[in-house]
């Protein structure tokens, strides 16, 4: 056995199942914990627990994805504005890989070219008042977005600057179903959190139950015997 793979054995670490005490094979969990945050359930598939991952993975992937389409693809963007801090992105991010998106247009947007990097616009933040945009960009959401017009914009070459409130057209537009999209997808962000650590550290035990119940045990087998005695 060569050094490389008696160091990759010894960083192998085995949990044990609280259901039937069978042995878990974490392999790498550090490794495992990465692909579990990268795509839900992937971590728990790499650890041959494959149940358990394509479970994870199909519900909270579907829970994303509707809270998306509730939320017409506004709910997740990534905002540390002062007038638009998106906190829930720290929930979102828990995701993985399908929130990487919402960092990529934001930051095209707050970049030279001032427009989103997807032409669809999905997770791009929403424009604030008195934001620059490019041209192009101006004109495609006056063209596509029944909310926006022409009179929107201040023409600030080679840019155009907004001036309304984006936010606030989706809410108007989008009624209940933007709270709704952001708690779906929120929660599919923190549930994955849980799946990550299950995949870092195994399942978890029921340890202080058990040591209660034998505790109790030993106490009632005392009175037992000093009964007895008596």
């Amino acid at each position: 056995m060569t050094p490389a793979s008696q160091a990759s054995s010894r960083r192998r670490i085995v949990a044990v199942s609280p259901d039937d005490g069978s042995a878990i094979n974490l392999k790498q969990p550090e490794f495992a914990a990465f692909l579990a945050w990268l795509i839900p359930g992937l971590g728990h598939l790499y650890q041959g627990r494959t149940k358990k991952g394509a479970m994870y993975m199909s519900v909270i992937l579907t829970l994303f994805v509707a809270g998306l389409w509730l939320g017409d693809g506004r709910v997740v963007y990534a905002s540390w504005r002062p007038t638009d801090t998106r906190w829930w992105f720290v929930c979102h991010a828990g995701i993985g890989v399908a929130a990487v998106p919402a960092v990529v247009q934001s930051v095209s947007m707050t970049g030279a070219n001032h427009e989103p990097f997807w032409i669809a616009g999905w997770m791009t933040p929403p424009l604030l008042e008195g934001q620059l945009v490019s041209r192009e960009f101006a004109d495609r959401l006056v063209n596509n977005d029944p909310y926006i017009f022409e009179l929107d914009f201040w023409d600030r070459p080679p840019y155009k600057q907004f001036r309304a409130d984006q936010v606030s057209m989706w809410h108007h537009k989008l009624g209940r179903f933007f709270e709704l999209g952001t708690l779906y997808t929120v929660l599919a962000g923190m549930l994955n959190m849980l799946v990550i650590y299950d995949a870092w550290v195994g399942p978890m035990h029921p340890l202080v139950k058990e040591e209660k119940s034998s505790t109790s045990s030993d106490k009632e087998n005392n009175q037992d015997d000093n009964t007895l005695t008596g």
